[in-house]
């Protein structure tokens, strides 16, 4: 199953969050489950969630947002935080309260492949609004332009690695996902992501992107936007970037 849990936070005074504290917040995280997940998780380079810690200003409160790919991530990552009413940033030297937590969001691989599939009609774009910094990986080197192509190649490969039976991998997919998508607007700035000491330098915004060509294909852009919001996007999404919340058109 995919889910999307949220979590109230209460800082201290004086004290303000930031999506940039998502690694501090995550290495808190690590020491509240068990060693042996911990461990595990530690040495996968794809991980089956994603975690971000941001300032919701319509709820006008600091939240932590944790999507979860699979059931064993759920069980490994959330399940243990429920029983958990603060938690102890050791980089900070503070402890934060944990509120309520909230199920925002849940389904399957399959049953998200079958609302796009028997949808009366595809949908024509997608908005995407970063709620975190942003960034890519080609060829060794950041790339922090969210090009459409990297997007897709990201969200392409966490679907096929953690659906056990919806599959994405026709040929030429991701050209022909690439060529029928177009950026209509955006608003975005350059930023910097501290992890650990160094700097990765990325972006945050919005966009718009429009969906054309041949029927299923727009189905399938449409569907792999409603992944992204449990999955991240790019580089580090398990540390606090490539969160984003997507509207299909």
């Amino acid at each position: 199953m995919l889910r999307l849990i949220e979590i109230p936070l209460k800082m201290p005074e004086h004290t303000r969050i930031h999506p940039a504290m998502g690694s501090i917040f995550h290495g808190a995280l690590m020491n509240v489950i068990a060693p042996i997940s911990a461990e595990l998780y530690h040495h996968m380079t794809l991980r089956p969630y994603s975690q971000v810690v941001y300032w919701d200003e319509t709820k006008h409160c600091p939240l932590w947002r944790i999507g979860t790919l699979t059931d064993e991530a759920y069980e490994r990552l959330v399940i243990p935080l429920e029983k958990v009413p603060a938690l102890w940033l050791k980089q900070k030297q503070y402890e934060v309260s944990l509120g309520p937590m909230q199920l925002l969001r849940q389904t399957s691989f399959e049953d998200l492949a079958a609302q796009f599939v028997k949808a009366d009609s595809a949908p024509a774009g997608a908005e995407w609004q970063c709620l975190s910094i942003m960034s890519f990986k080609q060829e060794g080197r950041y790339v922090i332009l969210p090009d459409i192509r990297l997007i897709y190649q990201s969200l392409l490969q966490r679907w096929n690695t953690f659906s056990d039976t919806v599959k994405l991998e026709q040929d030429d997919l991701l050209e022909q996902l690439t060529s029928h998508c177009r950026l209509t607007k955006y608003q975005l700035r350059s930023q910097v992501f501290s992890v650990n000491g160094s700097q990765i330098y990325g972006c945050e915004g919005w966009q718009r992107f429009s969906f054309f060509g041949y029927d299923m294909l727009k189905r399938l852009q449409g569907l792999l936007a409603s992944l992204a919001p449990f999955s991240g996007i790019g580089v580090k999404t398990a540390l606090g970037m490539g969160a984003v919340d997507t509207t299909v058109l």
